[in-house]
């Protein structure tokens, strides 16, 4: 087989695996709604189960860009997905908000693990393509977020939420083993030792730090968005399971195509800068117009939030690859490091939304979450757009 069909299948598991990790992922914001009786909680319950998640997924970034450079992207992703994976086939199981907290938080940690390895092999499949690399791995979450989302929602009308999970986490594990049978093996450089000074200096690097802050801006309303959106239209305005769930879908569905644009222009100017702003400062509008109580307004906020989103998440994780002047082995560490600002960042909102929402009102959440983007989407302006030097 020549190395042209073994990139190409390489490619195809990891969007597969990506997929399927977006609607294990995403899923829970639309499943809550029935589960919520049985775990007998409300929007707090998912407040907690949200913020859970967010900080497994963002404490785990940077130790699994450092399992990345020591054991190699391919192992360290399959790790991932199927430490996930088992901990969804868990969930299904649970009978209580606190044992689904602790399992959400299994579920982001091993995801933590997939990303930034994923878009470093995707990369180095496509030619060494930054952009679209990471545009493409963004995508397919938009493809799998689609499904969590809107698909998950109706399967579980139908089904019930636990039969739901088993499919999701089963789903994962099959992709798991994909990775396992397509991907090459890693091929790591013997004389290659992880340097703490070198960690160190990663870390220290002002430009990632500004890449991860400008991630947050726009991420945090897409979590927001994704997390409670279809509660908030069920519970709040009475709306059905499957308008909820599309309506909420909106803001993982523009990206499959802003995500891949965001790369490409990306790739052609290298000047995130202008591209960062432009996508936070059009997450902050999708926020304020999600304050408007009205089904239209929920509507267009999610669209316009998933045509900000795309781009600020492609930009962020492709500049912290180009500007950290890294060798090979330490490119997860650096994107890893970057979703970690964004993602450990997104742990504290969900819980101030619920917060406002059950003491206030939704609109007061939904307002309050466009002025935190905007605050975050500040540094940005002080960004680099030149590689800094890590040696």
């Amino acid at each position: 087989m020549s190395a042209q069909p073994v990139e190409r299948l390489a490619v195809a598991s990891l969007v597969a695996a990506r997929i399927v990790y977006a609607v294990n992922w995403l899923n829970m914001g639309a499943l809550f709604y029935l589960m919520s009786g049985d775990l007998n909680s409300g929007v707090s319950g998912l407040g907690t189960l949200t913020s859970s998640f967010y900080l497994g997924v963002g404490l785990m970034q940077v130790p699994g860009g450092v399992l990345a450079a020591k054991w190699g992207p391919k192992h360290t992703v399959t790790t991932g997905m199927l430490v996930s994976s088992l901990a969804v086939l868990a969930t299904s199981v649970s009978i209580s908000l606190p044992e689904v907290a602790v399992l959400r938080f299994i579920v982001g940690s091993g995801m933590a693990l997939v990303f930034s390895p994923a878009v470093v092999l995707a990369t180095r499949y496509l030619g060494g393509r930054t952009g679209v690399g990471a545009g493409l791995i963004n995508s397919a979450f938009d493809v799998g977020g689609l499904l969590g989302l809107f698909g998950w929602i109706l399967i579980a009308s139908v089904t019930g939420w636990r039969p739901s999970l088993v499919l999701s986490g089963g789903l994962g594990l099959l992709t798991g083993l994909l990775i396992i049978a397509l991907l090459p093996k890693d091929q790591r450089d013997n004389r290659f030792s992880l340097s703490s000074d070198r960690l160190r200096r990663i870390l220290s690097n002002r430009n990632l730090v500004l890449l991860g802050l400008a991630a947050l801006g726009s991420n945090l309303g897409s979590v927001l968005i994704s997390s409670f959106m279809v509660f908030y239209l069920q519970s709040d305005l009475g709306e059905v399971a499957a308008i909820a769930g599309f309506v909420a879908s909106l803001v993982v569905i523009l990206p499959i195509i802003t995500s891949l644009w965001g790369g490409r222009l990306y790739d052609r100017r290298k000047k995130p800068r202008r591209l960062l702003v432009t996508s936070g400062l059009g997450m902050v509008a999708a926020l304020i117009v999600c304050s408007v109580p009205t089904l239209y307004a929920a509507s267009l906020g999610a669209l316009v939030g998933g045509i900000a989103v795309g781009p600020a998440s492609t930009v962020a994780f492709a500049a912290a690859k180009d500007l950290s002047g890294v060798e090979r082995e330490y490119e997860s560490l650096t994107i890893g490091w970057v979703n970690c600002i964004s993602l450990t960042g997104s742990v504290w909102p969900p819980i101030v939304f619920s917060y406002l929402a059950r003491s206030s009102s939704y609109s007061s959440a939904w307002l309050g979450s466009a002025g935190l983007s905007l605050i975050f989407l500040i540094p940005i302006l002080f960004l680099a757009e030149r590689a800094s030097t890590t040696a």
